[in-house]
């Protein structure tokens, strides 16, 4: 098993940046025509604005992909007897296409002028850096906590599934029939708020869940994270529910949690 895969998906500029024809390309995708105005190449735009915070004080501080904007590398090539390697290459190009939306989103940003004449080009690139950010965000967690093998939670994650949703079966039943109804993504949270753990179906729109709750454990079931190995996404959700890194959950947490 080969560990560290990355494919050049795109053709990045050797800083790991966006090129020039990415940049403009995935910009005018969206049929935003500010986007061609007075850029004659990608250095002429501004970096992306800091917009709030100190970045290394994030929770993801250290680790290459949404929170210093570098592509994630893939933890490994494939999973033998649940994801193939085309399968999880086929899964990354969707993330990387979401990352480089991410990036000319938040290039794009500083460019236009805020004013009423612009208010759909500003809308429409806060749109997509919301929904670009939630989808490599998650994308990065659910490629993070898969296990190579098969492994068992520890007794700190099952006394906290038991308190929270009654017992590991009952969780696991009520995992699984969010992952079979859910449009995109379905999670496991830890909301702050109410200092519980939630399970919830999500779409690319609500990827946010609860608000200000912390993904402990996702699965990602857009069809391009399993057509190729499988036809049904229940066989998928039944592989993936035996290949979770429970270590991963463990660790995300207790760097969350208020005691």
């Amino acid at each position: 098993m080969k560990k560290g895969f990355a494919r050049n998906t795109t053709n990045l500029g050797r800083d790991g940046g966006v090129g020039r024809r990415e940049l403009l390309g995935a910009a005018l995708t969206l049929g935003l025509a500010a986007a061609a105005r007075g850029v004659a190449s990608a250095a002429e735009l501004p970096p992306a604005p800091a917009e709030s915070g100190a970045g290394h004080e994030g929770l993801l501080k250290g680790e290459a992909g949404f929170h210093a904007r570098t592509p994630m590398v893939l933890p490994f090539a494939e999973i033998f007897g649940f994801l193939s390697h085309d399968q999880l290459e086929a899964n990354y190009l969707a993330y990387r296409r979401d990352f480089d939306r991410l990036v000319v989103s938040e290039r794009m940003l500083p460019t236009i002028p805020h004013d009423a004449a612009h208010g759909n080009d500003y809308g429409m690139m806060r749109r997509q850096q919301i929904e670009a950010a939630n989808s490599v965000l998650l994308h990065e967690l659910y490629f993070r906590n898969l296990a190579v093998k098969p492994m068992k939670p520890s007794a700190d994650v099952l006394d906290n599934l038991k308190r929270q949703m009654g017992s590991f079966e009952s969780w696991r039943a009520d995992f699984v029939e969010c992952a079979r109804i859910a449009p995109d993504w379905a999670i496991l949270e830890y909301d702050p708020y109410d200092g519980r753990w939630h399970n919830l179906p999500a779409s690319e729109e609500d990827a946010g869940g609860w608000v200000g709750g912390n993904p402990l454990l996702v699965c990602d079931v857009a069809s391009h994270a399993y057509v190729l190995n499988y036809h049904e996404r229940a066989k998928y959700v039944a592989r993936f529910m035996e290949h979770i890194d429970w270590n991963a959950v463990a660790e995300r947490y207790r760097a969350v949690a208020r005691h």
